[in-house]
């Protein structure tokens, strides 16, 4: 008598329904039990070391229903009976073994078996496999699996033996390279689905292949040919219920898939899938002759993606008569590579009225062609209407049922240059990606996004930033702004305005935005946040407060240059890890294990919160000691005792030497004050009576230093943007010079009338040694030491590109870092550069500070 063996842990059993499901899966079993105490109707013996089946006649199996008997080396032929006691099975799987054949009657007593799974065995496609009659007791399957089996390229299916399946619905099976479906197929009429598994072997698609089943019922074709090189014009005329064909990865140009749809004209489709169908030798550029017979079919679904297309005329996709343009709801063209302007396949969202979906992303080679949207009526402004503030509004009408969009890397050059964006029929919005599209500018405040909760505005250069971009999207769940090109201040002064209406936020990724800092309240309005990436910025500090936070899951902080986490920072994570699963992302940062950062490596291995990596692993960062020796945590944890009494030594040496210094210092001090006691009540005496300069003694703000070719920006840009919105008053002197005045003379008046002095620095300004040049001398003469940051250098050029100036790099040398500005002539007004330099002017002491 055979045992089974047991080697990891006995089967699991439970009633579910009152029936008895048994699991014995994983469990290193060598066959199956002999005994039962109960009727079994769910079995799975999957992923065991069965090599041959016995004790199937138990009594208590003859109600099972479900077996499972995959992934086990059950290997050569298939007995007779081997499951006639098994009369109520519906579902037997055996895919995963090494079966070579079965006897005529290895399948009698399954005239109930729905489901039959065989694939990946060694059954070859042939009467010696397959004996003729044996699948005749199967007279209620519905789904047969025979794929992964026969990995010969030459054969013939073996006859009468697929012909008794009368109610089969779907069949997986391999196929040859010159695979025709015969006689042996013909009864299959109630046949459904078709599926040639992902290594299909066929070479040709000929008229002849699926003749087989031209009275049969099949809607969906599924196959991935890597191999299929022909497709013959009337390839599938003889299939007139076809729902879904897929045709994946071939080897052959689209435009000869889209000619075998002759045979489908005017039928209605679900989905036509070509993704992957591409000549390396020939680029395609699809036309309205490629798609006169896709533009008859009735499609809800066509992807083209990956299929090598370089270009698609607007008359192959624009024929308002078209049944394609009337069903089409989803559109997939992703993974190409679309030249020249690609914006035209925006008209599809207003002339594909049904449309759900379209994903145009992923275009690998870039056009850089024609800026903007490209609709027409909404063209962008040229420079000078964008600097007369003359911002028109753009009003976008979108398919009702619209709720996916994908442009990622589509388009170039375009941006929200509008200050109100409508965007109409959007109420069924759920995700827009419009990632990678180098939009230079991110003006505008869409209206119309209320249910979208899926955005995705990464790998752009959004510098300018409307903070009311996201002020009506309240549904808005998931934002993704990555790689955002943001400028690095703008987290720290309008983050919190920015992110404010967002109160259903879930998911935000700041990620590689190079920010050292950002306002710790910016995120108090998002009380259900689960994920919040800021990896790959410079962050010193964790900077968000968490304790609003009580959702949080997923903190991401690698790639930063974090020494530590505070205490506070370590207490509000190991609250939320009481409460919920909370990981957080550490690797990558330049973490300190010295005395001042012990408390924080024990945290480390005793904190509740999972970190990166698994076990050990996920506790050891690479860390820098106070000798500047690169060690790793756990060495340190592992030496905790011994680091621990150095620290304590060295700061019980620290406190005794700072004692003894201060002594001594406070006997210098008193030896000093009592030696000089008369000078030092004098120069206090002195220091009393010293009036620093304020800025009402002065005339004016600023006096504009500049070259005789910049004064239209001097004098109509300068006053627009600092003397209208900040009240600061400017004197420049093609405005206010008198006639007749000696131009030496009155720059040197001018700069001691004006509180500061900002020089506008261009390459027309290096180039005017004489005039320029003297008016820096003056301001470097300007400068004293009651008033050490007068002069406000501004570039509107880059620095690197200018011609050298003596002057300016001695003047540069007094000038604070903070009072060297960068603005370029096509900067937004509403720039936050603006309000920095009108402080740098109007601050003073407040500023320094």
């Amino acid at each position: 008598m055979v045992t089974s063996r047991i080697t990891n842990r006995s089967c699991s059993f439970k009633m579910h329904e009152d029936a008895l499901h048994v699991d014995c899966s994983r469990r290193q079993l060598t066959s199956l039990p002999v005994t039962w105490s109960a009727d079994v109707v769910w079995l799975d013996f999957s992923h065991n070391h069965l090599s041959f089946l016995t004790h199937l006649s138990h009594p208590h199996l003859t109600h099972l229903r479900h077996l499972d008997l995959s992934h086990n080396q059950l290997h050569g032929t298939l007995a007779n009976h081997t499951f006639a006691a098994l009369h109520q099975l519906q579902w037997l799987s055996l895919h995963d073994n090494r079966l070579q054949g079965l006897q005529a009657g290895a399948m009698a007593g399954l005239a109930q078996l729905t489901f039959l799974e065989m694939s990946n065995n060694q059954l070859q496609l042939d009467h010696n496999t397959y004996p003729p009659g044996v699948f005749s007791p199967l007279t209620s399957l519905l789904e047969l699996r025979l794929i992964d089996n026969d990995d010969r390229l030459e054969g013939e299916y073996p006859n009468n033996v697929f012909t008794p399946l009368s109610r089969l619905q779907t069949m997986s099976i391999d196929t040859f390279s010159d695979t025709e479906f015969g006689s042996a197929f013909e009864g299959l009429v109630h046949i459904r689905t078709l599926h040639f598994g992902d290594h299909c072997k066929l070479k040709s698609f000929q008229n002849s292949t699926l003749a087989a089943f031209r009275n049969s019922s099949l809607e969906e074709i599924y196959l991935n040919a890597n191999g299929l090189t022909a497709i013959e014009t009337c390839a599938f005329c003889s299939l007139p219920h076809l729902k879904v064909l897929s045709v994946t990865n071939a080897f052959v140009a689209l435009t000869v898939a889209l000619e075998a749809l002759y045979g489908l004209q005017y039928q209605t489709m679900e989905l036509v899938d070509f993704s992957g169908v591409q000549s390396i030798a020939s680029p395609v550029i699809i036309d309205k002759i490629n798609t006169r017979y896709a533009k008859n079919i009735c499609l809800s679904r066509i992807n083209i993606s990956n299929a090598y297309i370089i270009r698609v005329t607007s008359t192959a996709i624009f024929d308002p008569t078209s049944l394609f343009m009337i069903c089409l709801q989803d559109f997939d063209i992703s993974q190409n590579k679309l030249v020249g302007d690609r914006t035209a396949f925006l008209k599809i969202l207003f002339l594909y009225k049904r449309l759900e979906r379209m994903d145009l992303s992923t275009q690998f080679v870039y056009s850089i062609q024609k800026a903007g949207w490209g609709l027409g009526e909404t063209r962008m402004q040229t420079f000078q209407e964008l600097w007369t503030h003359n911002f028109t509004n753009l009003s976008i009408q979108v398919p009702d049922n619209l709720t996916f969009i994908n442009i990622s890397t589509a388009l170039q050059r375009w941006g929200l240059q509008y200050n109100r964006i409508s965007i109409k029929g959007a109420d069924n919005m759920k995700t827009l990606d419009i990632s990678y599209s180098w939009m230079p500018r991110c003006y505008g405040t869409p209206m119309g996004l209320t249910a979208l909760e899926t955005l995705d505005m990464s790998g752009n250069y959004c510098y300018n930033v409307s903070d009311s971009i996201f002020d009506h999207m309240p549904t808005l769940r998931h934002l993704r702004l990555s790689h955002f090109h943001i400028n690095r201040d703008y987290f720290r002064a309008y983050a919190w305005r920015l992110f404010k209406n967002l109160e259903s936020l879930e998911t935000l990724d700041l990620s590689y935005n190079n920010f050292m800092n950002v306002d710790p309240h910016m995120l108090r309005a998002q009380r259900h946040l689960m994920k919040l990436n800021m990896a790959g910025n410079r962050l010193q500090s964790l900077s968000v407060d968490l304790e609003p936070h009580e959702d949080l899951e997923l903190l991401d902080l690698s790639h930063n240059m974090l020494p530590t986490l505070l205490p506070h920072e370590r207490q509000v994570l190991d609250t939320l890890a009481a409460t919920h699963d909370v990981t957080l992302l550490l690797r990558d940062n330049s973490l300190l294990c010295a005395c001042s950062n012990l408390d924080f490596v024990r945290w480390l291995w005793t904190t509740s919160v999972q970190l990166d990596g698994d076990g050990s692993s996920a506790r050891n960062y690479t860390c820098v000691t106070d000798t500047g020796e690169v060690s790793d945590t756990h060495t340190v944890m592992m030496q905790y005792d011994f680091h621990w009494r150095r620290c304590v030594g060295q700061q019980v040496l620290g406190a005794v030497t700072a004692a003894f210094l201060l002594q001594m210092l406070a006997l210098v001090i008193v030896y000093v004050v009592s030696r000089s006691w008369t000078h030092l009540r004098y120069a206090w005496k002195v220091m009393k009576r010293l009036r620093l300069p304020h800025r009402e003694h002065f005339r004016r703000d600023a006096y504009v230093g500049y070259a005789d070719a910049d004064w239209v920006f001097a004098c109509l840009m300068l006053p627009a943007c600092l003397e209208e919105r900040h009240g600061v008053s400017l004197l420049l002197r093609d405005r206010e010079e008198l006639p007749g005045s000696i131009r030496a003379e009155s720059i040197v008046e001018h700069i001691d009338d004006s509180w500061k002095v900002m020089l506008l620095v261009t390459r027309d300004f290096a180039r005017d040694e004489w005039a320029c040049g003297f008016t820096v001398q003056q301001a470097q003469r300007s400068i004293t030491d009651t008033m050490p940051d007068r002069v406000i250098v501004v570039f509107m050029d880059d620095p690197a590109r200018l011609p050298p100036m003596a002057s300016l790099e001695r003047l540069l040398r007094m000038v604070p870092e903070r009072n060297v500005m960068y603005v370029h002539k096509d900067t937004s007004p509403h720039d936050p550069q603006w309000d920095r330099l009108a402080m740098a002017i109007t601050g003073g002491a407040a500023y320094r500070e």
